[in-house]
C-alpha cells in the first residue's frame, strides 16, 4: 500500500486532535518486516512495513488502530507460564 494513502486513512479514522498525548513509542523487526507502534491517551497504532525496497512509496504491509474506550473490546494480554505451572 503506499505509505501516503495509509497515512491519509489513520489520519481520517483516528485524527491526531482526538489521539491525546502520545505515551510511548515502540518498534519491532523480524527479516525485512518492521512494525512500529505509536502507543497515545486514547488510541494505539501499529504499523507494519515491508523494508526490502527503503525507497519505495508502497512499502506499508498493514496498519492497525486500536482505540481506548470502554466500549471496545479489549485485547487479552498473551498467555504467561511460570515455573510453577510448566511443572
Amino acid at each position: 500500500m503506499p505509505s501516503e494513502a495509509v497515512t491519509e486513512v489513520i489520519e481520517e479514522v483516528a485524527p491526531s486532535a482526538m489521539r491525546g498525548n502520545l505515551i510511548g513509542k515502540s518498534s519491532f523487526q523480524s527479516g525485512y518486516n518492521v512494525g512500529a507502534i505509536s502507543d497515545y491517551e486514547n488510541v494505539s497504532i501499529m504499523r507494519a512495513t515491508h523494508e526490502c525496497e527503503p525507497d519505495s512509496p508502497n512499502r506499508d504491509a498493514s496498519f492497525t488502530i486500536s482505540f481506548k474506550r470502554d466500549i471496545c473490546p479489549k485485547q487479552k494480554p498473551p498467555v504467561t507460564v511460570t515455573p510453577a505451572q510448566s511443572q
